[in-house]
């Protein structure tokens, strides 16, 4: 197969930089060079062109109900169910005392008795919702899947959108055709023209196929400076709660737009509690992706640089435990940093599930930490290196994880589930 037709695919394809239509021309291009044998004898050209052709018209169709439906989540509100707590739910977090969890379908669900009862809130969208994240007791955001991000201003009980995957794209586009026709960014100096032409370009492509961009989570500096990352490389920034959003993308060094995964901040800088606006321009902000990229911001995001990386494959959460920063990836890839990224030590686990969450807990008494992930992974402990493993008598896939008073509460893959600190201590006797 001629090399670069076979680049020229596999870019398409891995990476979505260009149109479906595109990825059919190379195809077809490349059939005369594909060998097909069925039964050991060669299907003549026109039978291949036959099936493919046939494939084609399949793919168009899938991908145009795809599109529609994605626009259709979007202006959807989601629908109150009784079983809403035990479908799929992938964050939790603290709004003041109240425990805050979203999910499939655009679900949210609110526990005002620390994760004893839920009830479920309704929200604008019926996307998959994939983070959320509280900056006061009042003031939280959601976001997911076709580019949607949420707010609410009342602890949760009423939600609103502030954008979704059509804004987002045209958002992308407007962003760099300026920055193309401008001649560059001078925030992003080591850009190339060429590759911001890359950018415009997969913009134009995003606003021609739709709203599909997911965002994979989001963190609030405060009321009103946050971010959200995602997919191929996506990242935002608001200065003024979410009313409107800065295209940050280009400023990450990421050439091969991998997923951006997780963000943390610098929990030795800023104390959540009591945030002030001096603490919170020092703070230092760090990315886990894909392909065991590591990213650092020391100045709020404008501008961030590559870490040195302790090993190759994904990463998929961040957490912050005794002043050290934890990255959490695939088959028990545990590492802790005591430097703010620029050194990675391992740490050994006895099990090799992926990890997807963590939560620390501290007191005056003690320091806990509780890491869950894929196959009903939970490990807990008062130190990394003494981690018991928590059997919770089931493999479900747990992905986020908050500790309240009297234990912790997880979210995944079939809802929620409790496990009290008398539970913990029953396990390990």
């Amino acid at each position: 197969m001629n090399k670069r037709c076979y680049q020229q695919v596999k870019n398409v394809a891995y990476r979505g930089r260009k149109n479906i239509t595109q990825s059919v021309m190379l195809v077809f291009l490349l059939i005369p060079q594909i060998m097909i044998r069925n039964g050991g004898f060669m299907l003549s050209f026109t039978k291949v062109l036959q099936r493919a052709r046939w494939f084609v018209c399949c793919l168009l169709l899938a991908m145009t109900a795809w599109v529609s439906a994605a626009a259709d989540r979007i202006d959807t509100p989601s629908l109150l169910s009784s079983r809403a707590s035990e479908g799929l739910l992938l964050d939790i977090a603290k709004a003041g005392d109240r425990l805050v969890v979203v999910g499939d379908h655009g679900r949210v669900l609110v526990s005002d008795d620390q994760g004893e009862d839920w009830k479920q809130v309704q929200t604008p969208v019926s996307v998959l919702l994939t983070s959320v994240y509280f900056s006061d007791d009042q003031h939280g955001w959601a976001a997911g899947h076709d580019g949607v991000v949420i707010h609410t201003a009342d602890g949760g009980d009423t939600w609103i959108k502030q954008l979704d995957g059509r804004q987002l794209n045209q958002l992308q586009l407007d962003t760099y055709q300026a920055l193309f026709d401008a001649g560059g960014d001078p925030k992003a100096a080591d850009l190339s023209l060429e590759d911001l032409e890359l950018f415009l370009d997969d913009a134009m492509v995003a606003v021609e196929e739709g709203p599909t961009q997911p965002i994979l989570d989001i963190y609030f500096v405060n009321n009103q400076k946050g971010f959200v990352l995602g997919a191929y490389g996506l990242l935002l920034k608001t200065e003024d709660g979410g009313s409107s959003w800065a295209v940050l993308s280009h400023h990450v060094p990421n050439p091969d737009r991998f997923h951006l995964n997780a963000l943390l901040a610098d929990t030795k800088l800023v104390n959540q509690q009591s945030i002030n606006q001096q603490m919170t321009d020092q703070q230092t902000l760090i990315i886990a992706a894909e392909a065991g990229l590591l990213f650092r911001s020391d100045d709020q995001g404008e501008s961030w640089v590559a870490l040195d990386s302790p090993y190759e494959g994904s990463f998929f959460g961040l957490s912050a435990y005794q002043d050290q920063v934890l990255a959490l990836g695939l088959r028990g890839h545990l590492f802790a940093s005591q430097d703010q990224g620029d050194s990675w030590q391992q740490v050994a686990l006895i099990r090799s599930a992926s990890m997807s969450g963590a939560a620390t807990y501290m007191d005056e008494k003690k320091e806990e930490i509780m890491l869950v992930g894929q196959g009903g992974l939970v490990l807990h402990g008062r130190s990394l290196d003494q981690l018991n493993v928590f059997d919770a008598q089931d493999r479900r896939a747990w992905s986020s994880v908050v500790r309240v008073k009297d234990g912790w509460v997880l979210v995944g893959e079939k809802g929620i589930k409790r496990i009290t600190d008398k539970a913990l201590e029953a396990s390990y006797e």
